[in-house]
């Protein structure tokens, strides 16, 4: 029988199951990442991501085909829908958010020096290359990122092709080749014993998938999380890149990960520039009491980290820091109004987690909770070795007893922990004197350490759990609007600013994308612009 055909808003996941098999683009021609074997077979550490995926969400290795990609048609073939999903070594970057989603980076490139094995211990890095000649490809940038990163005069020697910079390399012509970490790879197998060295610039390498189709983004982007957390991406990587270790990777808590058949049929788009653009001012939902992130001040006034920065963001997009109605309500009726499209954005200290991925989407990070202290200052805790012999008041019930006593236990400290009811009697245990610090969720503590003169939240963490501003589901322009504002923010310096003006500790480090926003970060508002009411 004829297979009742997909309409054309079918999502990713129902075309995957509809076919029977995940489509995934690789590179035919860039080893370890693509490459084709003497015996004609497609291999590489893009392969075998790309069979695990289908073993995870198919239940067979072998039910995904391989179509071959190239990183200046990438984002054609996965508009098109030619394929799913791509891990061809393709670098995120701002110009790229324009035709594709991104998820979290599974390597990390950059430029590097590709040296004679020999000269790997005299030749580390850029500042080594005084007085020596470099070969870099003309069609490149290497050059000049090359020329920022040292203070003195580059001896360049300029070729058209890659192979035959490295081929100069062996023939002793150049004392080194500077390129993109992931082509240096193949100077490696072209010039058996070479050795890549001194990384010098840094870019995160993601998975690519289709825009405004939350289902298949979470399905993806949780789907690796539990890859990293159960060491199968750890286990690819190394044998792939042998010498290297895995990039870092965000971990958001929880085990949620979702089923490709739960995949909805079709896509449901949305558009909240046009929305924001149409009224002439944004709409955030927040909960009244969730300070320091989002709270109402003694005279009603809605104030916090999270409102300054949303307001930031609409000085920047509209012109008008006033431009932003606040909603108060609490942060579950907040999700409901985001996701049927009242509010453009969710604020309050939201917890990054796969149960809240599955509900909305996030902007990038903004702040690292997870679990702290709440102390006196002034007094001797200072470090987790300070609390050796002595009470700690935490809630019960909340995990956060267990986790202290884990922690102190690996850290070879005895401490008692004292479990109260509510927090308010584990601070009132702190202020009698009882306990020399009240552990639990930094996002909790914070509030009442801003609202008692002389109790300070210490900048150690137990744990770590990212927070985020909650954005609505599927709409991709509007969360790329959003993060690219924030690394324009990151590169300027204001939010580093905003956020030193709220927190005494580091903020948090943005994973960078080369590259200037692909489009404007100014809206620009259809209608007389009107105050929020």
């Amino acid at each position: 029988p004829t297979p009742t055909p997909l309409p054309d808003d079918a999502t990713t996941g129902a075309r995957i199951l509809h076919r029977g098999y995940l489509r995934v683009g690789v590179r035919y021609d860039l080893f370890p990442f693509g490459y084709i074997t003497d015996e004609g077979e497609v291999a590489g550490f893009g392969v075998d991501m790309g069979r695990e995926l289908a073993r995870r969400w198919l239940g067979d290795p072998q039910a995904v085909e391989f179509r071959q990609v190239r990183s200046d048609t990438t984002i054609e073939h996965l508009q098109a829908g030619d394929v799913d999903l791509v891990i061809a070594a393709l670098v995120h970057t701002q110009e790229r958010e324009a035709g594709a989603d991104f998820g979290q980076p599974y390597f990390t490139d950059g430029h590097a020096l590709l040296v004679r094995g020999p000269d790997a211990g005299l030749i580390d890095g850029p500042l080594a290359l005084q007085g020596r000649t470099v070969g870099v490809v003309a069609w490149e940038q290497t050059a000049d990122v090359l020329r920022e990163a040292v203070p003195f005069t580059l001896t360049l020697q300029t070729f058209d092709r890659f192979d035959a910079a490295v081929a100069a390399l062996g023939q002793g012509e150049v004392d080194a080749v500077a390129d993109l970490r992931h082509r240096l790879f193949w100077g490696q197998k072209l010039l058996l014993g070479s050795a890549i060295v001194g990384q010098f610039t840094s870019a995160p390498v993601s998975f690519a998938f289709p825009q405004n189709d939350p289902f298949f983004a979470d399905l993806v982007m949780l789907t690796f999380q539990e890859m990293v957390a159960d060491g199968t991406f750890a286990a690819i990587y190394t044998h792939w890149f042998a010498r290297d270790d895995p990039p870092a990777v965000e971990i958001w808590p929880g085990d949620e990960v979702p089923a490709l058949t739960e995949t909805p049929l079709i896509r449901e788009t949305r558009d909240t520039i046009a929305a924001i653009e149409s009224r002439g001012y944004l709409r955030v939902a927040m909960p009244p009491d969730r300070s320091p992130f989002a709270y109402l001040d003694s005279t009603g006034i809605p104030a916090g980290y999270e409102v300054g920065l949303v307001q930031r963001m609409a000085a920047r997009w509209l012109g008008d820091v006033q431009a932003v109605q606040f909603v108060t309500t609490t942060i579950d009726t907040g999700r409901e109004m985001l996701r049927s499209g009242q509010v453009d954005m969710l604020i309050g200290g939201l917890a990054h987690t796969h149960a809240a991925e599955l509900q909305q989407d996030f902007s990038l990070t903004t702040y690292i909770a997870g679990e702290g202290l709440l102390i006196w200052a002034g007094t001797p805790i200072t470090d987790l070795h300070s609390l050796q012999g002595q009470q700690v008041a935490v809630v019960q019930g909340s995990g956060s007893g267990e986790t202290l006593l884990r922690v102190a236990q690996e850290a070879g400290v005895s401490l008692t922990v004292l479990p109260q009811p509510t927090l308010d009697a584990a601070i009132s245990l702190l202020e009698g004197g009882y306990a020399v610090a009240v552990a639990g969720d930094r996002a909790d503590l914070l509030g009442p350490s801003y609202a008692t003169p002389g109790m300070w939240v210490m900048p150690l963490r137990l744990t770590t759990v990212p927070l985020a501003l909650g954005l609505p589901p599927g709409d991709s322009a509007f969360r790329d609007l959003v993060n690219l504002t924030l690394q324009a923010m990151k590169l300027d310096g204001g939010f580093d600013a905003h956020y030193g003006n709220w927190f005494d500790d580091d903020p948090p480090l943005f994973e960078p994308w080369p590259g200037s926003p692909y489009r404007s970060l100014l809206l620009e508002p259809v209608a007389p612009e009107e105050s929020p009411p």
